[in-house]
């Protein structure tokens, strides 16, 4: 017995123009002309699937050749009507050219184009997905669709309009088939569901309109599926097309994406694993996800979207919970997650894994948190306003030498300016916290202005007098911090501070002898050396790693500098740790003075000398650290050179810093 059954899409199929759903625009347009007789020879209809671009054509060939026309509204009763129904007209030639795209079937269709039609006007050519045409096919094509024979027309369907060459579309009318409205289809499938008495109720209807995406043969199918579960007796509801269809419900989304909102992996999981357990598709999960968090976007935008009322109503309260930069980023990656589960050969496993993910994301409201932290801290810092964090703990003070019963002799005159100007330099930099304070700071700032001039040397030193520290400051100024250059030493023993005395003297020796020898070395121990240990017969030097091949390069210059100073030293180089700090030595006075250790001065001075020494000896340090004066006692002051010597001094002083193993050496008069 041979089936006799029809699909719904072949039923309803479009006869004439005027059954043809949400095509305004193309009925007008094919209408007018045929009413008008300005049939044009070569049709392009393009459009996504499913919405009526065949069926346009054959109703196209029906109106052309029908016995009453050309007319818009064919009788669908002549032999030429039925004949173009049935798909056997002699006068209309449809052609496959997924099956039929070699230049062979273009030259065979050229060749039978110009013979005289039978049957009908016209004879028409339907070329369906046109695409599929190999490129030379459509070149041999492209002069009969320019020109073609008297009465020939020919009407090319595709859904992939950009692989048509633009010769062949700038030869043709083109129309634009659309999808068809949501409501406009579910209208028309109410009309189709009330004629084939197909039992189902509206929100069912409203689902397969949805899920169709707007192509009505599509949605004729899921209709045709739908009838099965339906009798007189059983209407079909919204739950069962869920399951024929396997998607989700709208409560279990609504849980999903709240889950996921708060970011507890368990009922995603749970959730996830009992729709997968369903049957559902780990693809069509994370599509209907997607969905859904877009419905959340429109929502907070305020832009119309499809579902039943109770689901439009919890869509509106939970899209005020998440951020729209977070909805944007979410949809983004379940669209992802899609595409992934559909390639992967384990997509259960990568729809859990991606749906973890999503839970535990970093919050859009932490990084705008952070963000707002880090504006609020630059713009304290570019306001001076204090800062809130906690300051560190203050460092242990070390306990205090005693003055030295023998106080060396003043320095000469030549330094007494330099000392005085390091003692402003080492009072002022502390903070002032307190009137006694400033008031001290203010004598030091007097004593640097008096000592830049020479002839104010001693009203730069009488300035800090006895009576005037113990005016102005408490009992004991505590400095912020203490630089030291031992490994933790005993300041209180006077072995040690003769033993610094020593180290210090023969450092400087040295550098008064390298100063003259060989001025790179010189500059190279100046900036980036310090002394570490001193026995009778060793010297060792303390270097930053990076430099320790540098140095080494010139330890002959520094064993020579150091047999010319008298003492039999044996000079070797060790490498600091960045832990560790490398600062420039003090230099000590060639007198053999206490005034090489500036740190351990930080008692009260009870004598107008032994403040005016000290101020002295602290202003060593203060120095720039290329700056170098020889530490003879008997050696003058040296005036400053005019311009065009400071100058030169400059570029020597920047040849120094970038000084190489290959770089020459500078003399005093070159």
């Amino acid at each position: 017995m041979a089936n006799t059954y029809e699909p719904l899409y072949l039923k309803y199929r479009p006869q004439s123009l005027g059954d043809l759903v949400g095509q305004k625009s193309v009925v007008n347009t094919l209408t007018n002309a045929i009413e008008h007789k300005r049939v044009a020879h070569a049709y392009l209809f393009t459009g996504p699937r499913g919405c009526g671009k065949t069926s346009s054509a054959r109703i196209m060939a029906k109106s052309l050749n029908c016995q009453q026309g050309p007319t818009a509204k064919p009788c669908l009763e002549c032999t030429s009507c039925l004949e173009v129904k049935l798909v056997n007209s002699p006068s209309v030639i449809e052609i496959d050219a997924a099956s039929h795209n070699s230049v062979d079937d273009a030259r065979l269709l050229i060749e039978r184009a110009p013979l005289v039609t039978v049957g009908g006007n016209y004879k028409i050519y339907i070329i369906d997905e046109c695409h599929m045409l190999t490129k030379e096919a459509f070149n041999a094509l492209l002069k009969t669709i320019e020109e073609p024979p008297p009465n020939v027309i020919f009407i090319l369907a595709t859904t992939e309009e950009h692989k048509v060459p633009p010769t062949i579309i700038s030869r043709c009318q083109r129309l634009m088939f659309k999808l068809i409205n949501h409501d406009e289809l579910a209208v028309y499938l109410r009309e189709v569901a009330t004629k084939e008495e197909i039992n189902i109720d509206d929100a069912a209807i409203d689902l397969i309109a949805r899920r169709s995406g707007g192509g009505l043969r599509d949605a004729l199918g899921l209709l045709d599926q739908a009838s099965l579960l339906a009798t007189s007796e059983k209407q079909v509801h919204l739950d069962d097309l869920l399951v024929l269809l396997g998607s989700v419900k709208e409560d279990v989304l609504l849980n999903l994406s709240k889950a996921i909102q708060e970011g507890a992996a368990e009922p995603v999981l749970q959730c996830a694993g009992s729709l997968l357990g369903e049957g559902r598709e780990p693809a069509l999960i994370a599509l209907e996800l997607s969905k859904h968090f877009l419905n959340l976007a429109k929502a907070q935008l305020q832009i119309p979207v499809l579902g039943s009322p109770s689901y439009l109503e919890a869509l509106s309260a939970q899209s005020k919970l998440f951020d729209r930069v977070e909805l944007a980023q979410l949809i983004e990656q379940l669209s992802a997650l899609e595409q992934t589960c559909r390639r992967s050969s384990q997509s259960a496993l990568s729809l859990e894994i991606g749906l973890l993910s999503l839970c535990h994301r970093l919050e859009i409201t932490e990084l705008k948190s952070l963000k707002e932290k880090v504006s609020d801290l630059e713009s304290r810092l570019a306001s001076g306003a204090p800062l809130q964090a906690m300051p560190p703990p203050r460092p242990p003070r070390p306990a205090q030498a005693p003055a030295p019963s023998h106080a060396p002799a003043p320095p000469a005159p030549s330094h007494t300016a330099a000392h005085v100007s390091h003692a402003a330099t080492a009072h002022a930099s502390p903070p002032v916290s307190s009137p006694a304070h400033q008031a001290t700071a203010s004598m030091v700032s007097q004593a640097a202005e008096a000592a830049h001039e020479p002839a104010n040397i001693q009203q730069a030193a009488a300035v800090l007098t006895e009576e005037n520290i113990s005016e102005a400051q408490p009992q004991s100024i505590e400095p912020d911090s203490i630089i030291t250059y031992e490994e933790e030493p005993d300041v209180s023993a006077p072995a040690e501070f003769s033993e610094f005395t020593e180290i210090d003297e023969v450092w400087s020796a040295i550098l008064d002898q390298l100063q003259e020898r060989h001025k790179p070395t010189y500059s190279l121990l100046q900036s980036m050396c310090t002394p570490l240990t001193l026995t009778r017969d060793e010297l060792v030097i303390g270097v930053k790693e990076m430099l320790l091949k540098t140095l080494e390069g010139k330890i002959d210059h520094i064993r020579a500098a150091a047999a010319a100073t008298g003492r039999d030293l044996q000079v070797k180089i060790k490498p600091v740790t960045g832990a560790q700090e490398i600062k420039p030595k003090p230099r000590a006075s060639s007198t053999g003075g206490a005034q090489g250790k500036p740190e351990h001065r930080a008692e009260p001075v009870e004598r107008a000398s032994a403040s005016a020494q000290a101020s002295a000896a602290q202003s060593q340090t203060a120095k720039p650290a290329r700056e170098h004066v020889p530490l003879s006692a008997a050696a003058p002051a040296k005036a400053p050179n005019p311009e065009p010597q400071e100058k030169g001094a400059l570029v020597k002083e920047a040849y120094k810093l970038f000084e190489g193993p290959g770089s020459r050496e500078f003399s005093d008069n070159s």
